[in-house]
Order: C-alpha cells, then structure tokens, then sequence
C-alpha cells in the first residue's frame, strides 16, 4: 500500500488531471549501490596471502606474506589518502618470517595486524596512530598446529576485537574483552572442514566459510558467533549454505574476504579444474535490510581477475577498496542518479505477473544520448535501477510518488522520419529472478 499526500489525492479523485512521470536511473541493484571497480594498482609482487583494512583518517593499510620458498616474510604498507597517484609497490619488511596466515583489522586510530608463524606462535603488530608507527611484535599464543588454513579479525564498536583460527577440521576464537585476551573458544563442529574464512562485526561476530561438510561436498557458509545480538553470546549458530559443489567435482571455493560497509559484501574463489580451467573471483551481497542470520544474499557475480588467493575488501569514507598482493581497486559508496525525466517522450509499463517491463522513449534530436554507458551518461548500462515515479501536476506543483523499479536490461537507438531516439527497456525483479 502506498500513502499519497493530500494534493496527490484530490488531483487523483479530480475530474481532470495532468499526469507527471519522473524517471531516474541510478547506480544501484535492489536497492543497493552497484560498485564500478576501478583498478589503480598493477604491481609486480607475487600473489600469496594477504589482507587489507582502512583507518579512520583514510589510510589504507595493506599486508602480505610471500612464499614460503621466499622465507614466508611479512610486509605492510601505508597508503595515506590513498587514490589514483598513490605508490602502492612500497613495502616495509616487518621481520617477521615463516609466516603462515595473516589478518589486519582496524578501529579509529588503532590498527592490528595478526600473524601465525611456523613455532605455531600467534602474533600482533599494534599502531596507535593509524598505522604510521608499530609497536614490537606482541605474542597472543598458539595455534593448534602449522596446518593454518585461514586467519580473520575484526574489531567491534567498543574496541574489543576477536581473531578467528581456522586449522586442521578447527574453528576456534580468541578475544580481546575489556583490556585482556581471553581463552581461545573452540566451534561445536568439527565434522567440516573450513579452507578459509573472514569476519566482520555486526551485532555479532559474522563469518563467511568455505571448505567441505562431512560428505566432502564443497560448500560456502554464513556462520555466527553470538554477542548478543542475533545469537546469544558465546554460541555458534549453525552453517547455512550460500554455494554448493558435489565432492568428486570440478569445482571448490576458497579465500573469502567480508566486509560491510553498507550491506555485508563478500568476494570468494570459485576454482574450476576441467577443461579451460580457472581461479575466479566472485562477488556478492546481503539483501538490503536482512539480518546476517536470514542467509539472504544476491546471485554472485563473476570479477575480472585469476587469483586463488582472493580479493580483500574494505572501506573508508565514500569508497570501498579491493586488494590483493599485486593490485588495487576502488569503487564509489555514494548513490548517484541521471534524471531523464525532461526528455522523456513516451513511457510503456506493463506489471504483469512475473513479466513486469518498462520501455522508456528519449528524444535524442540532439545526440545527447549518443553514447550510452560513457561519460556523462556512465549510469546508462545494463544493470543500472530504473525508477519510474508516477503522479500529476497539483496545487504544489510536480508530485509524485514512489513508483515500480526497474534494471535497465538493453537500448535501441532509432532514426526515422526526422526523429530520433533512444529507448530503454527495463525488467522487473522477477525477471531478475529468472534470469
């Protein structure tokens, strides 16, 4: 049911009305700001494991560990206000080698790299100014082995923070609670095995897995560790699934990375080995307004790249960031819209169950819609939301209210008898659904 203002409805109810249609294209899916990557970085390191994490003055700080034939050293970086121009290729060795798994996290000023090493020693570097100076090598205890398969942290809202472990067929936690670390708790299920994982704090501690459950199916998990929010503190909930492989298959999953900088966005490999096999990167994201516990997620989407060791995101301000050992990317956080409301000529809807469709007629006399998807019409690509608000001229002028939404699904541009155009077809979430 939708609610129209008092002029709407007496317009509505009148003899005669003059109809008004707004439309806007903008940057978002379901109701969520699409990210355009943009690479910054190609560099020439080699890819191995790696993290990424944002401070709250802007500052990107990136780590990575390189093979284990290299001696497995530890390097971060400091990007302040990092963007187009910034040198991303220079490292600061930490000293630290055999290094088995890394995870950074960050909380106002305050900046924590993790590290488990080859003495099965898990270790912390701290910064207290945003990661421009590191304080010695702090020890938090061991791991249960050297087979580290994962290591994740974040930090919460209070500056408490947890480091989650995934090793051998273990999933085990330490905090760091009012001032002291606690005890490393171990998860209730030991039947699957968890290749890697990634945190982040939302209400409670929130996980992405991927590994195998007890039949050697290859699976992508949602996991919670409760604080209270949810979950009741210091339990599990159970693994729901967000993709399957059949063991014996040519597919698996590994290096997940999670971060939530709206809604919860993730990035995973999916690995294929038959023929033309590959090492791709596959992005998704939490439904606006779900719990993390509802397991609601969008179709993933493929990203442009080969790396069996994954895509680190994080955020800062109006971008959020990808990373790997040897690149950069950024995208904008901000909704941004193209009002063609002034050159619309003719607008079709049709909302037939499960077929919903909008076609949308520009006057492109002046060529102004030439090149779609370029420059300043970047929002015109398929994808893009469509919204069509419908409503009359009223005594307070142009109104309109909230209207179906569309996904800009093709164009065509015509020229015939002295006109020309450009019309947009959009398709409702059901045919999102069944495509």
């Amino acid at each position: 049911m939708r609610t129209l203002s008092t002029t709407l409805l007496m317009a509505q109810q009148a003899a005669s009305q003059t109809p008004y249609i707004k439309i806007e294209v903008k940057n978002k899916l379901t109701g969520v700001v699409r990210l355009d990557w943009e690479r910054l970085y190609y560099g020439a390191e080699t890819e191995y494991l790696h993290g990424v994490t944002a401070v709250s003055d802007g500052s990107l700080i990136r780590a990575r560990i390189t093979l284990p034939g290299e001696g497995g050293s530890l390097y971060h970086q400091r990007i302040a206000n990092p963007g187009p121009q910034s040198n991303f290729s220079a490292w600061t060795c930490a000293n630290q080698f055999n290094c088995l798994a890394v995870a950074l996290a960050a909380y106002g000023a305050e900046v924590s790299i993790f590290w488990i090493n080859g003495s099965q020693e898990l270790k912390r570097l701290k910064s207290n100014d945003y990661g421009a100076s590191w304080a010695a090598p702090e020890f938090l205890g061991y791991s249960l082995s050297t087979d580290i398969h994962s290591l994740t942290a974040a930090y919460k809202p209070n500056g408490d923070l947890a480091v989650f472990i995934a090793e051998m067929n273990f999933l085990t936690v330490k905090q760091y609670i009012n001032g002291g670390w606690q005890e490393m708790v171990f998860w209730n299920d030991s039947t699957c095995l968890i290749s890697s994982a990634a945190v982040s704090y939302h209400g409670d501690w929130n996980l992405l897995a991927t590994g195998q459950d007890a039949d050697k199916n290859y699976k992508v998990w949602s996991l919670t560790y409760g604080d209270g929010g949810a979950v009741l503190a210091g339990t599990w909930s159970s693994l729901q699934e967000l993709a399957s492989a059949p063991a014996g298959g040519d597919f698996e999953y590994g290096s997940v990375f999670l971060d939530r900088p709206d809604v919860n966005r993730a990035f995973y490999v999916e690995k294929f080995s038959g023929t033309q096999s590959y090492l791709r990167p596959f992005g998704t994201q939490s439904v606006l307004d779900s719990l993390f516990t509802d397991n609601l997620w969008c179709e993933p989407e493929p990203f442009n790249l080969s790396t069996e060791y994954g895509l680190a995101i994080t955020h800062s301000g109006s971008y959020c960031w990808l990373s790997t050992a040897k690149g950069v990317w950024r995208a904008s956080l901000v909704e941004s819209y193209l009002d063609v409301t002034a050159d619309t000529l003719a607008v079709e809807l049709d909302t037939a169950p499960n077929d919903g469709r909008l076609l949308i007629e520009l006057r492109n006399d002046d060529c102004k819609y030439r090149a779609p998807g370029q420059d300043g019409l970047a929002l015109l690509r398929n994808g893009s939301q469509l919204e069509c608000n419908l409503g009359y001229v009223t005594a307070q002028g142009k109104e309109t209210n909230i209207g179906p939404v569309f996904w800009l699904d093709s164009w065509e541009h015509a020229s015939a008898g002295g006109k020309s155009s450009l019309t947009l077809q959009g398709v409702d979430g059901w045919q999102l659904l069944k495509s």
